[in-house]
Formats: structure tokens, sequence, C-alpha cells
């Protein structure tokens, strides 16, 4: 039998449909009470989380298309990977063997900075899978980074062909994991192109945690402290043009270390132009907002969010609106026009709509709330049509979705 789950949302605009065949003897279905003798196959996203901004989301679902019931045929493919090696004491490692897969502990959007980010589940759950505390400011997991405050230290960078076939996955020179010896952390990274819109499939399977994001979005949520569990995946539906694979790997118990992944798209390592890492946007005060409109004429917002496919202002955002509204109130004369903006991701007229209807979202909550005039506000959504970054990078996609208020 194949489970199918729809992940429609997922993939930002392209609405993607995924399903998972697992062959393993005696397994019953998966669930996180599940035995270690018994483990559960690797989990597909089933649902979005709002996207930070004015991110793009989907129309339509188009039909599910399963996953094949064995492996997909590897083809020649290459991965850049980024190894570190977690120290023994480190607070996110050791803790207990979950014995099946733990989903929820990461969000559906890689974070500003590339790397996964830890979900409120996630830094208190109490199972043996956390609670994760190593993260950084905007809630990136710092497994992957020697930025922290936990002594992660980067081991190599290396390109590495597929399939990976990893059975005593331990940092180099070392016959185990845990004490001295620490515990392996790896991101994987790569691009690919595709000539027409269609599907791509993988096999992946790992002892301990591995997610895959595919577009900076989550596609598989395979965490926890669990054996080595195969299962083949099919990520469906996904548009032509130029995408982003990462595989983000950990081993957190002295149990076992395993991963497998095979690939049946070609994938090699993404152009090295990538941009640096970049520092979270925080909340803008009204001073700062108001200086950057009078010297420029406008300013970029960050800090708005909103339900997902939907122009509902959501949690979060009212500290944000309330410093706006203060420049409005402290400058009785100035009119903006609070402009929409998106990525490239998914259908370019969708998100042009999308983004109308968010920034008419905005100016709404500034009239109901604040008590600003409605004719001193006008709106416009431009959808993908005016990028301040790259769209082949999440740092560059995350820069794409924002509010801009311009003074008219």
């Amino acid at each position: 039998m194949v489970p199918r789950r729809n992940v429609c949302g997922a993939m930002g605009s392209r609405c993607v449909w995924l399903a998972v065949a697992v062959l393993l003897a005696g397994c019953s279905n998966a669930s996180q009470s599940q035995s270690a003798e018994s483990p559960s196959p690797p989990e597909a996203v089933a649902s979005a989380s709002a996207s930070p901004e004015l991110s793009a989301e989907p129309s339509a679902a188009p039909s599910a298309e399963p996953a094949a019931s064995n492996p997909p045929a590897p083809v020649a493919a290459t991965l850049r990977g980024e190894y570190f090696v977690l120290p023994g004491n480190h607070p996110d490692v050791e803790h207990d063997v979950d014995g099946s897969i733990v989903t929820g502990l990461l969000e559906k959007h890689l974070g500003p900075d590339g790397l996964p980010v830890v979900t409120k589940f996630g830094r208190t759950f109490k199972g043996a899978s956390g609670p994760i505390s190593d993260i950084n400011v905007a809630g990136e997991l710092m497994w992957y980074s020697s930025a922290g405050k936990h002594r992660v230290r980067l081991e190599k960078t290396v390109t590495q062909s597929l399939p990976f076939v990893f059975d005593s996955f331990y940092p180099d020179g070392r016959g185990a994991d845990g004490g001295d010896n620490g515990f392996r952390a790896v991101h994987w990274n790569g691009c690919f192109t595709l000539p027409k819109a269609q599907s791509i499939g993988f096999n992946l399977g790992s002892d301990d945690d591995s997610w895959v994001f595919v577009d900076g979005n989550l596609v598989v949520d395979n965490g926890g402290v669990k054996p080595l569990a195969d299962a083949p995946f099919q990520v469906a539906h996904l548009a032509a043009g130029s995408h982003v694979f990462d595989v983000f790997y950990a081993d957190r118990h002295t149990s076992a270390a395993q991963l497998h992944l095979s690939t049946d798209f070609s994938v090699s390592p993404c152009p090295t132009t990538i941009p640096s890492p970049t520092v979270v946007p925080t909340v803008a005060s009204a001073t700062s907002l108001a200086t950057q409109i009078k010297r420029t004429g406008r300013v970029v917002v960050y800090g708005i969010h909103f339900a997902f496919d939907k122009a509902d202002i959501v949690k979060g955002s009212s500290a944000v609106l309330a410093e706006v509204a203060k420049v409005l109130r402290d400058d009785p004369a100035l009119r903006l026009r609070i402009e929409g903006h998106t990525d490239n991701v998914g259908d370019a007229a969708y998100n042009r709509d999308l983004s109308q209807r968010r920034a008419d979202a905005v100016k709404n909550y500034l009239v109901s709330k604040f008590a600003i005039a409605p004719d001193r506000l006008t709106t416009q959504g431009f959808g993908p049509d005016r990028p301040v970054a790259s769209n082949t990078t999440s740092q560059g996609r995350y820069k794409n979705r924002r509010v801009e208020l311009v003074r008219i």
C-alpha cells in the first residue's frame, strides 16, 4: 500500500504532492511510539506554515503522483558537503533514542542564512530528540555552522558523487561517535535544472536526523534519533527552470551513524556566487523608518507575516505595523504607497494578485487599527517583477519576499 500525503503549499507556489512507499518487513504504520526494532519510514511534509513576508503560494493542487515502489535508479550526481563535528557534550546530543521518526522539529522553510529553523515544538520537545537549544537569533539550527556558542567545528568541505552509502558515518579518523570523537552533522547542497515541468525522485534513509529541502522548502521531514529506514520519495510537478536541493543530516546518539541517499535526477554543486549569510532583519523603529523614507523616498519593511495562501495578517506582525503607524502619525503630510513583492517561485500572475491582496491587507490594518486616513495610503502588488536579490538561493528569495513603503 502506498500512503499519499498532500503537501500542497510546502513548495511555495509549486503545489506539490508527495507519495511514499516503504518496504519494511514486519513494519507497522509510522508513529512516534514505534519501537527501535520496527522503525517508521521518513515522513513527507503534510502541511505548511505561514511564509515570511509576502511569499508565493499555490493556486490549485495537481493530481497526486505516487513514488516508485522501489528506490529510484540512481544517476550521475554530485553534491557539495560541509561537514561539522558536534562535541560530545553538546546540549542537543546523547539524550536518548526515540526509536521512530519525530516530525515537526523544523519549520517548513529555510531561514535567512540558508539553515533550518527550529519550531517551538522542537525547542520545547521533552522526548529524546529535544529540546533543541543550539539556535541563533533567527531560530536557525547551528549544528551546521561554526559560528555558534557550543564549539561546533567545521571538519571539511568536499564535493561528493552520489549515491551515498555511509554505514559508519563517524568523524574522520574515528571509529565511533560520542565523547571526544564527537558527532557528525552535514549539510549537502546542489542545484539542478529541469527543461520542463516534471517530477524528481530520490531515496533517503538515516540514523539519526535527516531533512530534505527543495527551493528552501521542506519536502521530507525525517527527524528523530532512530534506526535507518530507507524509503523512496517523489516530488511532483516542479516547474521548469533552476532549483536548489539541500540535505541536512545529524548523528546524535552513539547507537549508530548512517546515511543513504541517491537521486534519479542530475544535480551538481551550486555556483560559488551564492550570497554570504545575512543578518536577520529586526523590527525597525519608527525613527529609522522615517529617516530612510526622508533620505531615499522608500524603505523595505520585514516582519509582516500572513496566513498560508491568504492575505490575513497573523500574530507577530503588530510590532512592526505599530512602528509604521507611528511614522504616519508623526508626519501628517506623509502619504505612502504600500508595495507587495514575492520571489519567483510559482505562477507570476498568481503571485502578483496575492501580493496585491496582501498590500491591501496592510493598508486596511493601518486604517482599522490605528485610524490612519485611507486617502494617505495606496497599494500595488508587483509579485516577482522587482527582485532585489537572486532567486537561486534561499537567502535571495527571503529578501525578495518583502513589503516596501514608498513616499508619494
